[in-house]
Order: C-alpha cells, then sequence, then structure tokens
C-alpha cells in the first residue's frame, strides 16, 4: 500500500509546529530555499547533509 502525504513540501507549510516536527534531525536541505528537512520527500530539490559525525575531532 502507498503511503500518502499529508502535507505539501516544507517551503510551502506555514505551522511552525508542523516544520519543526518535520526539519527535526534533519538529513537534508533544499537546494532551493535551504529548509532542513528529516525525510528527502519533504523538500524540494534535497541535498544530503554531511553527518554530524564527520565534524571535529
Amino acid at each position: 500500500m502507498r503511503h500518502e502525504r499529508v502535507h505539501d513540501k516544507l517551503c510551502t507549510i506555514d505551522d511552525s509546529s508542523t516544520i519543526s516536527s518535520l526539519s527535526a534531525n534533519a538529513t537534508v536541505s533544499c537546494s532551493r530555499c535551504g529548509v532542513k528537512a528529516h525525510d528527502p520527500a519533504d523538500v524540494c530539490d534535497p541535498v544530503q547533509l554531511p553527518e554530524s559525525g564527520s565534524f571535529g575531532d
């Protein structure tokens, strides 16, 4: 069964609580508007974020 999306892309959402929940633990950012999201399907043009563990040390 196909998962139905209940929202549009993050850049079109006005509700800040919805944006916060969808962008928690971000793994991608949108190369068009820069918004960050956990699920690549939530942004228009996803670009993988570098792993946080690769910084420092």
